[in-house]
């Protein structure tokens, strides 16, 4: 009866973060399958996962996302930080109720195994000749560029003129790729870059808002334009444009460089944390964190969010046999999990007339979770980090939840009420 009631206190508290149900892939995700993406662990790591006495009355299988799912969530401030406790209590609740079981040790960052939680190594540049379309249900996926075979050989003409300084010979040959293929965006942005080479900046501007107006999830559109104004002085649009880069990948090298000169003193930005989990080989889930008690409850929350498959069935409708996947709500639940850990801490300490131990890390993240939400927070440092491609086909109130966050604490400026009025970015 109890475990029945935490489900549906579960979902009631996440039903406002469910989208479009996930597609099942044929084997990716599923658990007790071991992606050969998985890198081999580290001897600190496999130490971690040497078996202990713990009983186990039901094995844990080893899980790993399916990169190619996502679900995207709505963001929520949280008014009253000790409403977070009740998130803390459910996952509590889940674990001493568990037939699995689950052991929290303490370790250095460096002891995180991001690949296995978040799936193959992301890209460090966005794919240009991928573009976001909408299918029918009107979700934005990433597709193959259009490009006839001539315009493709007109732009490798020019792609290699531009290599080896021949600018004008690179505009030339790139005109004509456009005029090939007038609606593919790498195309505009080659000749772009082609005109800039050439000092012909009027020309170079019209160009990348046409990639933006083509595509506006691909960053570098938005770089290069960023980078244009930049130069001309116009700080207010070169902050706007840098943001929208970095809100569809941010962990694009030249993006983060230019945000640098644009923004010389960042703003400040929360932690997040930094985590192991995984199975050992009798079936028992190791965790590892820092020694916060909000650390530890964030690595519990994933750990359970993983492996409980009554828990994924209430947060997102989805059978026990179905394949694990990222998700915003697991993040942001998570996060919110180790705020109430937190908050209840110093609630004891306090009554014990004592000084709460030191966390800047969740006491950060808990000012972010009261004043902002966590959706831009997720999105960019963790979500948009290890899956840039999920950053391009957000839903537009994902992103412009994910500029915000960029413009106020990467940028170090308040935006307005209205951070995402620009023609360019509209979607």
């Amino acid at each position: 009866m109890r475990r029945r009631r935490w489900l549906a206190a579960l979902a009631l508290l996440t039903a406002s973060c469910a989208s479009a149900p996930a597609k099942t892939p044929d084997v990716v995700g599923k658990p007790g399958t071991v992606p050969s993406w998985l890198p081999a662990y580290s001897r600190e790591q496999l130490a971690l996962l040497e078996p202990g006495n713990e009983p186990v009355p039901v094995p844990a299988l080893r899980t790993y996302p399916d990169p190619a799912l996502f679900r995207y969530s709505h963001d929520r401030v949280l008014s009253d930080p000790r409403d977070a406790m009740r998130t803390t209590k459910l996952v509590a609740d889940i674990v001493s109720e568990s037939p699995r079981t689950y052991t929290v040790t303490e370790a250095t960052p460096r002891i995180a195994n991001d690949v296995a939680q978040y799936g193959p190594p992301p890209a460090r540049e966005p794919d240009i000749w991928l573009v976001a379309k909408r299918d029918p249900a009107g979700r934005l996926q990433l597709v193959s560029a259009e490009v006839s075979k001539e315009a493709k050989e007109a732009y490798d003409e020019g792609h290699e003129a531009l290599k080896k300084g021949r600018a004008a010979e690179a505009v030339k040959a790139l005109r004509g790729a456009v005029r090939l293929a007038p609606s593919a965006p790498p195309l505009h942005l080659e000749l772009g870059r082609a005109l800039v080479a050439n000092k012909q900046l009027d020309a170079a501007e019209a160009e990348f808002r046409e990639v933006i107006h083509l595509d506006p999830t691909l960053s570098f559109g938005h770089e290069e334009l960023a980078s244009l104004l930049h130069q001309r002085g116009d700080v207010y649009g070169a902050r706007t444009s840098i943001a929208h880069a970095l809100a569809y990948h941010p962990n694009e090298e030249g993006a983060l460089d230019l945000a640098s000169k644009i923004a010389p003193t960042p703003g400040e930005r929360p932690v997040p944390f930094s985590i192991f989990l995984e199975v050992d080989p009798m079936g028992v889930v190791r965790v590892a964190s820092g020694p916060t008690v909000g650390a530890r409850m964030y690595a519990g929350c994933r750990a359970v969010m993983r492996y409980e498959p009554e828990l994924r069935e209430a947060l997102f409708g989805v059978g026990p046999n179905d394949p694990y996947f990222l998700s915003v709500a697991e993040e942001m639940f998570c996060i919110e999990s180790a705020i109430g850990a937190f908050v209840a801490e110093r609630a004891v300490a306090r009554d014990e007339g004592r000084s709460a131990p030191e966390d800047t890390q969740t006491s950060a993240l808990t000012g972010l979770a009261h004043t902002e939400g966590l959706l831009g927070f997720v999105m960019y440092e963790i979500l948009g980090r290890h899956r840039p491609e999920h950053a391009r086909t957000a839903p537009a109130a994902v992103h412009r939840a994910t500029v915000r966050y960029v413009q106020q604490h990467i940028l170090n400026y308040d935006p307005g009420p209205n951070p995402t009025n620009y023609v360019a970015s509209a979607r």
